[in-house]
């Protein structure tokens, strides 16, 4: 079980998931500047259809074009918010 906090983007298979570099980067910098919680670095991530979100409690979705959730990563995505994922 991992001590520090991380978060995770959200790799999903419509649309552009992909983000400017800069973003996960500022938010990890600032993390670790402006709060005493021990965080992990390194940017997670994983694929939506995936079960290995529900280990994660914290996620985000980025891109440019129209997502469209495939059945399973709706699923998956429906079970992580309604169990508490943010």
């Amino acid at each position: 079980m991992r001590n520090e906090f991380f978060f995770t983007r959200l790799q999903y298979d419509s649309g552009d998931w992909d983000v400017d570099q800069r973003m996960p980067s500022n938010i990890l910098h600032s993390l670790v500047q402006y709060t005493t919680l021990p965080v992990d670095t390194r940017e997670n991530i994983i694929p939506l259809g995936s079960t290995e979100i529900f280990k994660c409690p914290f996620c985000y979705l980025s891109g440019h074009k129209l997502v469209q959730f495939n059945s399973q990563e709706k699923e998956n995505f429906e079970a992580y918010v309604r169990n508490g994922g943010f």
